[in-house]
């Protein structure tokens, strides 16, 4: 299949298949945010407040497009923040609070992440907002939840990571935990809360009720630990720090090429290990004692990883990908996130996309991850410096006048 004949029945006025709904994002960092983001993606209104003259953290956080420090370009807030619309509001003032809460009434889903308890102080917790928009969705974010005896505690990325199991096995043999860069966690809480909201919406379709959506970051980490939680419980197993290997199978490694580079290779299947030794010229391996079965070559780990790591280390990476693929082994190159923005497969299948800034140019990004055949999502413009869209959202939805928008903005409010 060609991408035009997946998208050949696309509708063309399409903005994406949540068109039509309206987000009202106050948020920080990553996780919340990135509930936004999936909703911008795919079409909604998104419309993010933060705090005039400030912002969100990430605006300040290196590097940025301009090599300065222009807050409306830091890397970080253009990635997590694009096609969305932003105001400046203070929800600390009482006057914030009562424009907040007019943003509301006519919003299909809220969504914050602060520390539990917090917008309660403020006001606009979900009872509250509830009596002005029966309808609402609301959805709040946190390390460990809405309830329960680390409720106030703060959590972030790593500290779920830590408390979650993952930490402890993940670094190399003998070694010290590791974390998982780029945010893992705090992405796929992100996506949890865009989950939880988007089968909300599908209930208040059938039903006409809003409701409330907890979301915690050490919750989804332990939603990700696949069979772990079970294994150690009930069967008593733990897994300890093995690298790139794991103890059930090999091959199973990240492996260092003629030419500097790294593939990564996974062919510890009874059914991928004879086609590995076919194009290795290794056929007298397929049955030997030590490697012919899957727990063979489990229990004899390091012979089976030197095997392959010598022969790969005898060609260039993309060379070696190439032979292994065509054999029918999974492979693939290790790939810098350079290579990634320009990578072929990538562009093509617009993992990575362009959008246009008006004043930074042409920027690449990653893409929508679903692609839809009839309603297209795609990133719909940059990330909006701060306050960017104060006089419109404020004089056309909230229908204040110049004179009122003066004042807010010279109180500080907006």
């Amino acid at each position: 299949m060609t991408r035009d004949e997946f998208y050949a029945d696309a509708d063309p006025d399409s903005r994406g298949p949540l068109a039509g709904y309206r987000v009202l994002e106050v948020t920080q960092a990553v996780a919340g945010p990135v509930v936004g983001t999936v909703f911008a993606d795919l079409g909604a209104d998104v419309l993010r407040c933060e705090l005039p003259g400030q912002g969100d953290m990430t605006r300040w956080m290196e590097p940025f497009l301009d090599h300065g420090r222009d807050p409306n370009a830091a890397c970080w807030h253009m990635s997590v923040n694009r096609g969305k619309r932003a105001v400046t509001l203070d929800i600390r003032h009482p006057e914030g609070q009562a424009i907040f809460r007019d943003l509301a009434r006519d919003t299909d889903v809220l969504v914050e992440n602060f520390t539990p308890g917090s917008m309660q102080q403020c006001g606009l917790d979900y009872p509250a907002i509830r009596q002005l928009n029966p309808a609402i969705v609301y959805v709040s974010i946190s390390g460990f939840g809405q309830w329960g005896p680390l409720r106030g505690m703060r959590g972030v990325d790593t500290v779920a990571q830590a408390m979650s199991g993952m930490m402890s096995m993940n670094g190399v043999a003998g070694g010290e935990p590791l974390i998982s860069t780029a945010n893992l966690i705090d992405h796929l809480t992100g996506w949890q809360g865009a989950i939880g909201a988007m089968a909300a919406l599908l209930h208040r379709h059938r039903t006409g009720e809003g409701q409330y959506i907890d979301v915690a970051l050490a919750d989804t980490a332990l939603y990700a630990s696949d069979q772990r939680i079970m294994a150690a419980h009930n069967a008593d197993r733990q897994w300890p720090r093995q690298g790139n290997t794991i103890d059930m199978g090999a091959p199973m490694n990240c492996y260092r090429c003629r030419d500097g580079g790294y593939v990564y290779l996974f062919a510890i299947l009874d059914t991928l290990w004879p086609r590995l030794c076919a194009v290795m010229g290794r056929e007298d391996l397929i049955d030997d004692p030590r490697c012919n079965g899957m727990q063979a070559r489990a229990r004899n780990r390091q012979f089976v990883d030197r095997v392959t790591a010598d022969w790969i280390a005898g060609l260039d990476r993309d060379a070696v990908v190439q032979r292994l693929q065509a054999a029918g082994v999974s492979a693939g190159p290790v790939l810098d996130h350079a290579e990634v923005a320009r990578f072929g497969q990538f562009l093509e299948h617009e993992s990575v996309v362009e959008v246009d800034h008006p004043r930074y140019g042409t920027l690449r990004t990653y893409g929508v991850v679903p692609k839809f055949s009839r309603t297209p999502a795609r990133v719909r413009g940059p990330a909006p410096d701060l306050g960017q869209h104060n006089d419109a959202v404020y004089r056309d939805r909230l229908g204040l006048d110049p004179e009122r928008l003066a004042q807010l903005r010279d109180s500080g409010i907006i």
